[in-house]
């Protein structure tokens, strides 16, 4: 699997290359490009701070539910059940990003930012 997590993970940098330059004129196209690509990552910094967070208020929530009688075996599998929710709801930022591409703006047979004319 981690031939496949590798690919999805670094396909989406190819798609920086090919959509985010084309959004901007020329004289702005490296720093536009740059700060879209690098504020992403600052923002994603902040994932595995979310995830432990979310992680250990779902943990709090499974073992309250348990009995006062649970042995520490059940409490130990709740926390693991616990974590895999916690990641399942991180990941579902891909899933809310795959409905937003298609009101992305298109492109294609657009004039580059260049070639418009300017407006006076």
């Amino acid at each position: 699997m981690g031939a496949v997590m590798g690919f999805c993970q670094l396909s989406i940098f190819a798609g920086f290359a090919i959509y985010l330059p084309e959004l901007f004129p020329t004289r702005l196209r490296s720093t536009g490009t740059s700060f879209c690509y690098n504020v992403g990552r600052f923002i994603a910094a902040s994932g595995p701070f979310t995830l432990g967070a979310l992680q250990q208020w779902l943990a709090d929530r499974a073992i309250g539910g348990l009995a006062a009688t649970a042995t520490q075996a059940a409490k130990d599998a709740a926390k693991l059940d616990a974590f895999r929710d916690a990641a399942c709801w991180i990941s579902g930022i891909y899933i809310l990003a795959l409905f937003l591409i298609p009101f992305l703006r298109e492109t294609k047979g657009q004039p580059l930012p260049e070639d418009e004319p300017l407006k006076a």
